[in-house]
């Protein structure tokens, strides 16, 4: 699955993108001030609703509106290889990240916490795991990064991408593991130019992230059995760079063949 692009998009035109979904968000939660009052940071899964119609608004906006630009090729494309690469480094980057958030705490404002898990809600770890996960890849890796890289080397688009994919998560606790996840997913496309392994790391990293915020977080495992914890942190950190080297074997886009959208 990926985004055809015939035009790209200039680093301008990015920002301005990613100043629409603000602006949708403040909308949106303007409106929903107006139902829940001064109440309304204790409704996570309005905010939830909020955050997930923002993003289905501006890719229905460029998909739609912006349709001689952009067109959406929903073609199903993951090898049994890239399947198991993905897997295991989202799964090494949740560890990371997690001990990352030890070295450099931030503040957290878990009301802005858009992927926060609220166990009482259903929908909210629906939304935040896998609604979400979904519409922030189609979004940033496959509208935003591919229209960028129709205009600039990919890694400035991935570095670019990675940033406002960062900035779309307003809790500071969540941004240096934002842009981290970003980096990851957008190296995946970079190389292979689909979307079906940007989702599936943003879904097992969502999930694993929604089980240790279950179980009661990691930190405790850090403090009864630091050497362990140690040795598995630094085990996830050999497998992403490992698999780091992996991705730099295959050929950029051999792992899909596009047909050609528009004519020159």
């Amino acid at each position: 699955m990926y985004v055809k692009t015939l035009n790209g998009l200039s680093l301008n035109g990015a920002w301005k993108m990613q100043l629409m979904l603000y602006g949708c968000w403040i909308l949106g939660f303007a409106l929903a001030w107006l139902l829940a009052g001064n109440d309304l940071l204790q409704h996570p899964s309005l905010l939830l609703s909020v955050f997930l119609a923002s993003g289905v608004v501006m890719i229905v906006y460029v998909l739609v509106r912006l349709k001689d630009n952009f067109r959406l090729v929903p073609k199903i494309n993951i090898s049994l290889e890239t399947f198991l690469l993905a897997f295991s480094m989202a799964l090494a980057l949740v560890v990371v990240k997690d001990a990352l958030a030890y070295l450099l705490p931030l503040p957290a404002w878990p009301e802005l916490s858009f992927t926060s898990i609220h166990t009482g809600s259903f929908y909210a770890i629906i939304v935040s795991v896998m609604l979400s996960a979904f519409m922030e890849e189609l979004l940033f890796r496959g509208i935003v990064m591919e229209a960028l890289m129709q205009k600039y080397p990919g890694g400035v688009a991935l570095l670019q991408s990675s940033l406002l994919f960062m900035l779309a998560h307003p809790d500071p606790a969540q941004m240096p593991g934002a842009l981290l996840l970003g980096l990851l997913a957008g190296f995946f496309y970079l190389r292979l130019r689909d979307l079906c392994s940007c989702f599936l790391i943003h879904l097992i990293h969502n999930t694993a992230t929604a089980v240790i915020a279950l179980s009661g977080g990691s930190l405790q495992f850090a403090i009864t059995d630091p050497y362990t914890y140690s040795g598995l942190v630094l085990g996830c950190t050999l497998a992403l760079a490992a698999g780091y080297f992996m991705l730099r074997s295959i050929t950029p886009g051999s792992a899909v063949k596009r047909p050609v959208l528009f004519a020159k």
